[in-house]
């Protein structure tokens, strides 16, 4: 089962400080790659078409998100068309949004996961240490793995 551990650090003039503000203030965050899912890319292959190189940034574990998530503008910088849509709850009420077949890898993880659909929602102006969040990690694949966060150290850990 691969392991991801994160421990947030903050720069102090003697170094660095294991802190707990930092997770509080981002949240747990790991690099993520986007791409199509494999049943596409293998008909891409079939075809002999090029297949669009993957979207790279990093993704939020959101333990209040049922169902995965990927910034909708990557949806069609990958050419991947939606297959349905879904009614979502949001802090401002219900919202729909496109589902789409998606590939999530976590490269410090070596975690991948194919989706049969995941929404694609507005993440513009997510900023996290600069860097564009570009996905939430749901429910739906927390429930499949081991997710421990641990507050006081200022660390979690992510298996699957």
């Amino acid at each position: 089962m691969p392991v991801y551990n994160s421990q947030a650090f903050a720069n102090v003039p003697s170094g660095h400080q294991i802190t707990h503000a930092v997770l509080a203030s981002n949240g747990p965050i790991l690099d993520i790659s986007v791409s199509i899912p494999q049943a596409l890319a293998n008909l891409y292959a079939r075809q002999q078409i090029p297949l669009p190189s993957p979207i790279t940034g990093i993704a939020l574990i959101d333990t209040g998100a049922t169902r995965s998530c990927v910034h909708r503008p990557i949806m069609s910088q990958l050419g991947v068309n939606p297959i349905g849509v879904v009614t979502t709850g949001t802090a401002a009420g219900p919202a729909s949004h496109n589902l789409f077949p998606t590939h999530f890898t976590f490269p410090a993880a070596g975690i991948d996961l194919d989706f049969s659909a995941v929404a694609g929602v507005d993440l513009s102006g997510q900023i996290i240490n600069g860097q564009q969040l570009i996905a939430l990690i749901g429910r739906d694949v927390l429930s499949r793995g081991i997710f421990v966060y641990n507050g006081p150290l200022g660390a979690f850990t992510f298996a699957m």
